[in-house]
This record gives structure tokens, C-alpha cells and sequence, in this order.
């Protein structure tokens, strides 16, 4: 059953999980004033190194940590400055040169504040290198 009130993050960084909480719970107090998220972290187990420069581009597999964003509680009134709180959220994670994917209700409201968010059609992250 979908959730509007929760969002999946998969973050593909090299930063240690710690560097990675840090900013995370930093961007989120900036992105949810008033709203009570909770965000924990946790290692991918579907990570795959020998992904990194595979073609297209794999999320789940190149994505060394994922998130599991929600609300603590299921105001109405909230929703829509949760839903644009995880693109502000997004936003700011990818501004530190992290490839940071939505996988939620919401996520064409991802792509339109943030220009991009994987799809079929489009899944190569905007300025992703590969090695050759």
C-alpha cells in the first residue's frame, strides 16, 4: 500500500555511514521545520561496487546507504511541506556531490524541484562520470 508520508532515499556517496547521518540529520532540520520525520540510515545490502560504472545506472545497486524517511505522525495538513520538504532535502544532499534517488509516491515532485530523479527513460544522475 503506498505512503504518502514516507519516502525511501538511496544514497550513493564514498562518505563513511557517520559523515553521512551527520548531514543528513543537518539538511533534514532545515527541510522540516515543524514537521517530526523520522530518518534512519541503514548500509545496503544490494550494494554492488562492481556497479559503479555499469550502464545504465543502477540506484539500488550503486548506492551504498538508504534511508527510510517518514513522518512520526500523519498530519493532512502537513503533507505537502513533507513531500517538498524531502526534495529540499534531496536538493541539498546532491549539492554536496551526492547521487541521492527518491523512491516514494512523490517522486515526479522530486524530479520537478530538484531537475532529476531516476526513471526508465532517464536513469543516469545529471553529471555522473564513468570510469572507462
Amino acid at each position: 500500500m503506498s505512503n504518502p508520508y514516507f519516502c525511501e532515499l538511496y544514497v550513493d556517496t564514498n562518505e563513511d555511514i557517520r559523515k553521512v547521518e551527520a548531514a543528513l540529520n543537518s539538511a533534514a532540520a532545515d527541510a522540516f521545520s515543524g514537521i517530526f520525520v523520522e530518518l534512519p540510515i541503514y548500509k545496503n545490502d544490494n550494494f554492488q561496487e562492481t556497479s559503479i560504472n555499469k550502464v545504465p545506472y543502477d540506484f539500488i545497486e550503486c548506492s551504498r546507504y538508504y534511508v527510510e524517511l517518514g513522518t512520526v505522525e500523519q498530519v493532512p495538513d502537513q503533507l505537502s511541506d513533507f513531500q517538498s520538504g524531502v526534495a529540499v532535502l534531496v536538493k541539498s544532499l546532491r549539492e554536496r556531490g551526492w547521487f541521492v534517488t527518491a523512491s516514494c509516491d512523490f517522486e515526479d515532485a522530486i524530479a520537478d524541484v530538484t531537475g532529476w530523479n531516476w526513471t526508465e527513460g532517464n536513469p543516469e544522475p545529471p553529471g555522473r562520470a564513468i570510469a572507462v
